[in-house]
């Protein structure tokens, strides 16, 4: 018996077989993802999660651990940290094992005035120890738009222990006898409602446990003296001597001047000011200043926010006043040439208007356009999707042309605060409000008109007031205040982000080349310059972190909702990560300065739509605020890794390394990996987070969503970078960095991939491939090729 139980000991405290492990679970994982794209969720769940197998995976994992522990003898050690950090896994799927287990779901549909008391499941039904009436179901719209802000359902209880009566809404859930009662949808008649109700009590109780626990191993490793992270930053002080900050200003380029002939069409800049301040209210139902919506109207038509140095609400309200001439310039961008070719559209980039309709005035597309849109959105080819894109900017203009989407009127007494623009059916309206807004915008374009042609704006600026005061005192909605109206023009018209883009990569890399060059030939003149810009790069952090604040006050949230947002976010904490190494290492900051650049520069790339808009009902809790700032800050850290590896792989493959240079390559590596270490806690500690957001508003707190599943590979990822050195084959530095650099390919996968490629309930951000992604290929095809060189040149040294 002996002699068959040695070798299964030895194998269940190898580091190899942990490894194996990993990379088993990691596979089968990605692989139930886009077998739940390509079959669906039912068929993922059948062939991957519920499947013996799966489960006796992790069963293997938590054996494996108890087993090196127990070899490794970290309770006796005083490694209380790491000890607790990998019991709260074992904990938590002990938690997932009694949900399972023990656990049940289904849902509850009722209708008003209904009262019912049976549980849905997918294999059967079940009776409730309580019945739930509805009294009356709420769905409640932004001001002005169908979005739903929420949904809410008024019950009454009733069970043996007595009635009482329950509101619940999305993010609010109701007790009742070991139950949780969850708004999960409704009927599109909007007369019923779909609650999700949950019984679990022991399967999440163990599983929160396991999430605190998860914390306070985080901290104490962090901060235990015995610990792997802090036995890092000690021999990182005995690698490096202290080395000082950095960083740099951002030049900006000028427009040209618009000609001549656009000046004698269009308002003049100190009357689109006046308007800039108007306020509208846009199709999301935010009301907001006229000069944010014709931005966004701008760069949806011409991929940028000006037009031949005129400002965007001198060309939206061109298309307003002057049609006829405004017809004629070429302001839709579209670059698809196949798709000109076959539709006999002129080439250039840009079209007018016009050149959408023959003599007659039909619309040349829309043959084309009926096609497209009967085929499935999944099936439609790029040609198909661009053709589109092209009918929804026509449609804008024409409906600009036609008085529409300019939504200045809000109609008085209005329960959901709908505003009305010149163009719509009024009928609402009722008395002198009915002559005011259906008289009022054609009184100013006549006025407009003829002020284009003796530049005598007085009457057009009367006009204006008048539609404001009627604002003022018709709105029920609520009004920006002027404090608020002016940090919104401010935030448009300084492009914050932009300029930090700019300034980050400018002074990323002659930081990083100045980093190099005092490494190489220590001048005191040049450890100067490192100062200087290591002192503007901590200004444009400030810079950056105003901005954010700027948008935060603007928007009313946290802003980390959107793909734009989260990415400006990621930039930032970025540069944080970067600041909190720049004493042990001057590179480690303009690499990550660099990175923060670049990713500023592709979140203000046009494809990435920065509007302010408000949050769906599942959005709307503050654990969206804790668990999206904490995985996103991972990505920062995880980011900053990517590039010191990149560089480290860089000077490895410079030739013949000088002590020094050994000496800075053994100092990015200790970096990197204290770098890898606070990614890898906040991402996990970011996805646990998440869980909690899930229970709280789903009632449940993992369901093997795409997003969530790939979040999970991304931390088995960077676990096997980080244990990987318990290999002696797989321990060298090089071998580190070129895991550094390629894990990040999971998080760009967690990031994009699951918006773009996959689908489920965190695409929010879904929609057409960005093309900045075929860079990334590129950039990682050249890191491959630069690893594969390392590698042999290290090989043919030995």
């Amino acid at each position: 018996m002996k002699k068959y139980f040695s070798p299964l000991k030895r194998l269940f405290v190898s580091w190899r077989f942990t490894l194996i492990l990993l990379v088993i679970y990691a596979v089968s994982l990605s692989a139930a993802t886009f077998i739940e794209k390509t079959h669906g969720t039912p068929v993922a769940k059948e062939l991957v999660y519920n499947q013996p197998v799966f489960y006796l995976l992790q069963l293997l994992m938590v054996v494996q651990f108890i087993a090196t522990s127990v070899r490794m003898r970290l309770w006796r050690q005083g490694k209380y940290g790491i000890l607790l950090f990998h019991v709260a896994f074992v904990v938590i799927l002990a938690g997932a094992l009694i949900t399972n287990l023990f656990g049940f779901e289904g849902i509850v549909h009722i209708r008003e005035g209904e009262t019912t008391s049976l549980l849905r499941q997918p294999h059967g039904t079940r009776e409730l120890p309580f019945s739930l009436r509805l009294d009356d179901f709420k769905l409640v719209r932004y001001p002005g738009s169908n979005s739903p802000s929420s949904f809410e359902s008024f019950l009454v209880i009733s069970s043996d222990k007595g009635t009482r009566e329950e509101h619940i809404y999305m993010n609010k859930v109701i007790y009742e006898q070991g139950y949780r009662i969850y708004q999960s949808s409704y009927d599109t008649d909007e007369r019923g409602t779909i609650l999700s109700v949950n019984h679990d009590n022991w399967g999440t109780a163990v599983t929160y446990v396991g999430y605190l626990l998860l914390l306070a191993g985080m901290l104490l490793t962090l901060f235990d003296s015995k610990s792997r992270f802090r036995r890092l930053a000690m021999q990182l002080r005995q690698t490096l001597p202290l080395l000082l900050f950095c960083s740099f200003p951002l030049p900006l380029a000028a427009q040209d001047g618009a000609t001549h002939c656009l000046h004698e069409n269009t308002i003049p800049a100190d009357h689109a000011e006046v308007w800039g301040r108007m306020q509208v209210q846009c199709s999301t139902g935010r009301i907001e200043p006229v000069n944010t919506y014709t931005s966004k109207l701008l760069r949806k038509l011409y991929r940028d926010d000006s037009f031949e140095g005129l400002r965007s609400e001198q060309v939206i309200l061109g298309f307003l006043i002057n049609p006829a001439y405004w017809g004629n310039v070429p302001l839709i961008r579209q670059s698809n040439t196949e798709l000109a070719e076959k539709l006999a559209l002129p080439s250039d980039k840009y079209l007018r208007f016009f050149d959408l309709f023959d003599e007659e005035g039909r619309y040349v597309i829309a043959e084309a356009v009926d096609s497209a849109y009967s085929r499935p959105a999944a099936k439609r080819s790029r040609m198909e999707k661009d053709l589109l894109k092209l009918d929804e900017k026509v449609n804008i203009l024409y409906s600009l042309q036609q008085g529409g989407m300019f939504a200045l009127f809000p109609l008085p007494d209005s329960k959901e605060g709908k505003w009305y623009s010149p163009g719509d059916d009024l009928s609402a309206f009722s008395g002198k409000d009915s002559m005011f807004v259906s008289k009022i915008f054609y009184w100013y374009a006549e006025e407009a008109g003829n002020a284009l042609q003796t530049q005598d704006w007085a009457a057009a600026d009367e006009v204006l007031s008048m539609i404001n005061v009627y604002q003022q005192k018709r709105n029920t909605a609520g009004l920006l205040t002027d404090r608020q109206v002016a940090w919104e023009l401010f935030y448009n018209r300084s492009d914050l982000f932009f300029r930090s883009s700019m300034g980050y990569m400018s002074a990323g890399l002659l930081l990083l080349l100045f980093s190099v060059w005092y490494l190489l030939k220590s001048k005191r003149w040049l450890k100067r310059i490192t100062v200087a810009l290591t002192v503007m790069v901590v200004v444009l952090f400030l810079l950056h972190t105003f901005g954010i604040g700027v948008r935060w006050y603007i928007s009313g949230r946290a802003p980390w909702a959107n793909a734009y947002e989260s990415m400006i976010y990621v930039a930032w904490a970025t540069v944080l990560a970067g600041i909190l190494f720049m004493r042990r290492s001057t590179m480690t900051l303009a690499l990550a300065a660099f990175f923060a650049g670049i990713i500023l520069f592709v979140a203000n790339l046009n494809f990435m739509d920065p509007e302010i808009t408000p949050l769906v009902p599942v959005l709307k809790s503050y654990w969206l605020m804790i668990h999206v700032a904490v995985i996103t800050a991972s990505y920062g850290f995880f980011g900053m890794s990517f590039l010191l590896g990149l560089l480290s792989l860089g000077f490895m493959a410079a030739g013949r390394t000088t002590a020094v240079l050994q000496t800075h390559v053994r100092a990015l590596r200790l970096i990197n990996e204290m770098s890898l270490h606070i990614g890898l806690y906040l991402l996990t500690a970011g996805i646990f987070l998440g869980a909690v957001w899930a229970n709280e508003s789903w009632g449940r707190y993992w369901g093997w969503d795409p997003k969530e599943t790939w979040a999970l590979i991304t931390m088995i990822v960077y676990a096997f970078v980080l244990h990987a050195r318990f290999i002696p084959s797989l321990s060298s530095d090089y071998v580190f960095n070129v895991m550094s650099v390629f894990a990040l390919s999971s998080v760009l996968m967690t990031y994009f991939g699951v918006n773009y490629y996959l689908s489920g309930l965190h695409s929010y951000g879904s929609g057409d491939v960005p093309p900045g992604l075929y860079a990334v290929f590129a950039v990682f095809g050249a890191a491959f090729l630069l690893a594969l060189y390392v590698g042999y040149r290290q090989k043919k040294c030995q």
